[in-house]
């Protein structure tokens, strides 16, 4: 029987299997294209300008322990990525806390033997996504304090007629209100800690039926946030004597690098004063 003969349903590999016919649909080089660095340029001082400013840069520590349950049992986890999502970080007025609430989320690959395709015998590859959720409140030591707003309501009284006494028949009222720029957090990074355990005997896992066999994963998490506290303020910048430029090059060495040793090797802008210097 030729290959023409056979429906495209019904192809299967020699071992009968069913085949994942997977391909490349395109595939394009592209060209580099050219670009030119300006020099940054800027007003001295003495000026006042609103910034964002630092409040506090923190870690925070948040251990997390949950269960998952997956949708089959013949199945082989390969690899189980993460990544955190901060839904939520709110500082309380005239507190040091902070409320964090948000997700760590799992995409969990698994394996079974349902099909292969033509360019390898492996295992068909399926994705599964759960989110755990986690929150929080933390205390904070402050570098510079947050600024805040004022509202009050006032009541005056005049002198009656003979600037005698309080005139009882008029008042004079104060609504002041003032608002306050909000204090937000940004994201430095996260770390996460885990083991997931698979094996139900050595971890003392549940298990639905002995004879499915086990399909949860135990996973215990130490999840380290580094995030800034800030707040747009008013900042006074000083006059400076001589002159100002930026002494780094534009260049493609001011990359910074990827490091994981605590961001040792980033380099950073430079800024010179004085005329000397």
């Amino acid at each position: 029987m030729g290959e023409k003969d056979i429906s495209s349903n019904d192809k299967e590999n020699i071992d009968g299997k069913k085949r994942c016919d997977s391909m490349v649909i395109d595939s394009e080089v592209l060209s580099t294209c050219n670009s030119k660095c300006h020099a940054l340029t800027g007003s001295t001082g003495p000026l006042i300008a609103k910034v964002p400013v630092i409040l506090s840069d923190v870690e925070v520590e948040i251990n997390v322990e949950s269960e998952i349950e997956l949708e089959k049992t013949d199945i082989n986890v390969i690899n189980i990525d993460k990544e955190v999502f901060v839904k939520e970080c709110k500082l309380i007025p005239y507190t040091n806390k902070i409320f964090i609430e948000g997700y760590v989320e799992k995409n969990i690959q698994v394996s079974n033997n349902d099909c292969t395709n033509k360019a390898s015998e492996g295992n068909k590859i399926e994705y599964t996504v759960v989110n755990s959720p986690f929150k929080c409140v933390t205390e904070i030591e402050f570098f510079r304090n947050p600024l805040y707003g004022e509202s009050y309501k006032e009541r005056l009284n005049g002198l009656d007629k003979n600037t005698l006494c309080k005139n009882n028949k008029e008042d004079s009222w104060i609504h002041y209100s003032k608002l306050y720029e909000p204090v937000y957090c940004e994201c430095e990074y996260a770390k996460i800690l885990e083991i997931d355990a698979l094996d139900s005997k050595d971890n003392g896992m549940k298990c639905l039926d002995k004879k499915e066999g086990c399909k949860k994963i135990l996973e215990k998490m130490v999840i380290f946030i580094r995030f800034k506290v800030i707040q747009n303020q008013q900042v006074f910048i000083p006059e400076f004597h001589g002159d100002v430029m930026a002494i780094e090059s534009c260049n493609n060495n001011s990359i910074h690098k990827y490091t994981r040793n605590d961001d040792k090797d980033k380099s950073n802008v430079t800024v010179a004063f004085g005329e000397n210097e």
